[in-house]
């Protein structure tokens, strides 16, 4: 037998989530969503269910639940009964490595930061932008990027690089058939309740290339969804499941799912100082419903434990990453993103991703299920060491003291008089250390020929009028 595992109590319930499910198949059939797009439109108005008024755009209850049942969510391999950290994305600022002080990313950044993640068994999207490049080449870099020196990086359904234009889009779109990478469009709504008339444009322009396309929403208590946590992850559900129906509707040639990294969630906001605060009370809260809901849809998840308002890889930071972490994990989490953000997504920190690793790791050592037997209760071992004796030189103790304890790597468990003779080094100076020396001993390369095809794609995009002209 093995020792029970130990799980976290609570959450929504099964009456109240049935509540929520009906009051947002209410909003979606009698309110709608604004669909800006008149080549949408004129695809949406040839299905039966869908009632349209000017822009707004309604479904019957009986499309939503469909479009539900259809979601396929492909969970990686290497993300079956296993946890996994995500790291990033999509930061402008950075900690330096070398000198401590915040400034802009750049493609050095970008790449160190891809190994140091990749070294670390990451996944997501890609970290950092390369300001120090042209505007029209930076999603199109952070994606190639990805591809060329990481093994999951922005290659399954845990990435949402951004592709803000069709151009850019089609770029990236043939670079993943030469890697064979992951290519999915997202849409996310603009809450309350819209979209962005250029994304629609993105989604419009690839219905015909039979790639998955994701639905998600991001209301922010009390300033585009109401003020209630509640309030907000009910019109995140209105959102959400509208978005789902219209994607599936219109999807045709490949499958259609919820976005697992924002979905069902508020994002809680500080009125003192106009700022989002992750990492609060509030957000772990926001977060244990949502964990609720997806399973109440029996979908995957992931949670943003990984992200605080801490402003530097300091106790603060790892308090809240600890905190968050451990509660979410204890509610069934295995998914956890932003490792290495700070302040909320204003900055990365390489050394924030090396202790969010530690923490990981500790929690996991914490979780591990352990097995109860006659055999571990170690009955004759106790009779064989006589009063006053020790356990050290024992054989098992040998054979088996390193499968017992974790080992650290980062919170090492020297005494004082050792953590001086080692230099008394604070955690950062060690974080500091580990993240410079994984990102030199990373080897990972994608193939000399898959990375020549790339490089030949990447060459077109460099003088492409068009692809320039798409983001003015």
């Amino acid at each position: 037998m093995k020792v029970e595992d130990f799980n976290l109590r609570g959450g929504l319930t099964k009456d109240q989530i049935d509540l929520m499910h009906e009051k947002a198949l209410y909003l979606v059939e009698k309110e709608g969503i604004h669909v800006p797009h008149e080549g949408i439109l004129s695809l949406l108005s040839n299905y039966d269910g869908v009632i349209i008024e000017k822009q707004n755009v309604r479904f019957r209850s009986d499309l939503v639940l469909k479009s539900l049942e259809e979601a396929r969510y492909p969970i990686p391999e290497y993300a079956k009964d296993n946890w996994i950290v995500s790291a990033g994305a999509h930061q402008t600022k950075i900690f330096d490595l070398d000198t401590g002080e915040i400034r802009e990313t750049t493609l050095r950044d970008l790449k160190d930061m891809i190994k140091l993640g990749d070294a670390l068994d990451t996944v997501g999207s890609a970290p950092v932008v390369p300001l120090d490049l042209p505007y029209y080449l930076q999603e199109i870099l952070m994606h190639k990027t990805a591809w060329e020196y990481s093994r999951y990086r922005a290659n399954d359904m845990f990435e949402h690089d951004p592709k803000p234009t069709v151009e850019c889009a089609q770029y990236i779109y043939d670079m993943s058939k030469v890697a064979d990478k992951w290519f999915a469009l997202g849409l996310y709504m603009i809450s309350p309740r819209s979209f962005d008339r250029k994304e629609l444009e993105i989604i419009y322009r690839f219905l015909n290339k039979g790639v998955p396309m994701w639905a998600g929403t991001m209301p922010i208590a009390g300033v585009n969804g109401p003020i209630t946590m509640l309030g907000s992850i009910l019109q995140a559900m209105f959102e959400t499941f509208a978005c789902l129906t219209m994607l599936t509707l219109l999807n045709t040639r490949s499958y259609t799912y919820i976005q697992v990294i924002d979905s069902f969630i508020a994002h809680p906001f500080d009125w003192k100082f106009s700022s989002f605060v992750y990492g609060s009370a509030e957000d772990i809260r926001g977060s244990l419903n949502k964990i609720s809901l997806h399973k109440y849809y029996n979908m995957p998840f992931s949670v943003k434990s990984l992200l605080t308002s801490g402003k530097r890889p300091d106790a603060h930071a790892a308090f809240e990453v600890g905190v968050f972490t451990l509660i979410a994990a204890l509610a069934g989490a295995r998914v956890f993103r932003c490792g290495g953000l700070l302040t909320s997504a204003e900055v990365y920190s390489a050394e924030m991703l090396v202790i969010v690793h530690e923490i990981i790791e500790y929690i996991k050592a914490l979780l591990k299920e352990e097995e109860f037997s006659e055999e571990r209760l170690m009955v004759d071992e106790i009779a064989a060491v006589g009063p006053g004796q020790s356990f050290i030189g024992r054989k098992s103790t040998l054979e088996s003291f390193r499968k017992e304890y974790w080992e650290p790597e980062l919170f090492i468990h020297s005494n004082l008089g050792q953590w001086r003779e080692m230099g008394a080094k604070s955690i950062e100076e060690y974080a500091n250390e580990i993240a410079k020396r994984k990102i030199k001993e990373h080897t990972y390369r994608i193939s000399d020929e898959e990375k020549r095809e790339l490089d030949k794609i990447y060459e077109r995009a460099k003088n492409d009028e068009k692809l320039m002209e798409s983001y003015k």
